[in-house]
């Protein structure tokens, strides 16, 4: 089933959007970041892994005052339980952070997926 999940970001703290429940892979389709504030600021997005890598999708580049960034169609992200989207920006303002992602009951294990 799709979701779609927003989260207003003021401050420079990082704001954690959404979380894959156990049991359940998560296919990310859809980021769009609105700055809805008066000045340009940075905006960053990054999936914070269950084993604690972090990837960075969006590393806080400018998106100028009452402008946006889309991004869709071409990319999907597979995130798996206990992954973890987390949105922060550069400088207190006013950012919409928007995810919309397929949540997928989790397949069986692939227990040679690493070559062994």
């Amino acid at each position: 089933m799709l979701y779609t999940r927003n989260t207003n970001v003021t401050t420079t703290d990082v704001a954690t959007m959404v979380t894959i429940p156990s049991g359940y892979v998560a296919h990310w389709t859809m980021l769009f970041v609105s700055n809805i504030g008066g000045s340009t600021n940075g905006a960053g997005v990054y999936v914070d892994k269950a084993d604690t890598t972090r990837i960075d999708i969006l590393g806080g580049g400018n998106i100028s005052a009452k402008d946006f960034l889309l991004i869709d169609g071409n990319a999907v992200f597979v995130l798996q339980a206990g992954d973890a989207i987390k949105a922060y920006t550069t400088s207190a303002g006013d950012m919409e952070f928007v995810v919309t992602f397929d949540l997928l009951e989790q397949p069986a294990i692939f227990v040679n997926f690493n070559g062994s």
